[in-house]
Order: C-alpha cells, then sequence, then structure tokens
C-alpha cells in the first residue's frame, strides 16, 4: 500500500487491547510495529493514515498511539490473516480513553473500531 491518507482527525479510528505491550520499536524509521491483529484488507486501506491506540483493557486508558503508516503481513501461521500495524508514534494519545467501553469491541476481540 504505498498512498497514505493524512486525515485530519483528532481521535484514534481503532484501538488494539495489547496487554502485553507486543510491539517493537524501529529505531532506522522512527515508527512502531505491533504483533499480530486480523483486520480485513478493505480496513487496511481505510486506517492508512488514521490514528490507533493501543491500550491493555476496554475500559483502560491508552498507554501509547500514533498514525498508522502501513501493515505488514504476519508470519504467523493462523486460520485468519494477520498483519501487523505500524505507526508514527503521537504521545498526545497516551491516556486516550476514546475505546473505553466502546460498542466497537467484539465478542473476544481485541480490535474496536471506533468509526
Amino acid at each position: 500500500m504505498s498512498s497514505i491518507n493524512f486525515v485530519n482527525r483528532n481521535k484514534p479510528a481503532i484501538s488494539l487491547m495489547c496487554k502485553k505491550h507486543d510491539y517493537e520499536y524501529n529505531v532506522a524509521t522512527g515508527t512502531f510495529v505491533t504483533g499480530d491483529w486480523v483486520i480485513s484488507e478493505d480496513k487496511q486501506r481505510e486506517l492508512l493514515g488514521e490514528q490507533v491506540t493501543l491500550t491493555e483493557f476496554r475500559t483502560s486508558n491508552a498507554y501509547m498511539g500514533g498514525r498508522i503508516t502501513g501493515f505488514i503481513p504476519s508470519s504467523k501461521q493462523t486460520l485468519h490473516r494477520q498483519v501487523k500495524v505500524v505507526f508514527q508514534p503521537d504521545p498526545s494519545l497516551a491516556g486516550d480513553t476514546t475505546h473505553a467501553d466502546h460498542k466497537g469491541w467484539g465478542t473476544g476481540r481485541s480490535v474496536c473500531y471506533l468509526d
């Protein structure tokens, strides 16, 4: 995915419940790369350029977040195709509560779409 749609948005479009803080920092690009998530290709296109937050629980404040710059296919063999979310950090998203008790959380799913 080559083009990034930088929409002027003040709130996150997606929140990921990442209890284990399963992410890595890429020093060369200044971006974070999350663990593996099930996000459809259509949704990936919609989310590119939007903001993401990471949280430990549905009701806890986000502990980090940023602008999504890309997705990397996971090498993990699972029933559903998974991707890693790449994002440019935005310290102002720490403490965000947009996702708290949001209806977008699925049953047994750790991804919440906030649109």
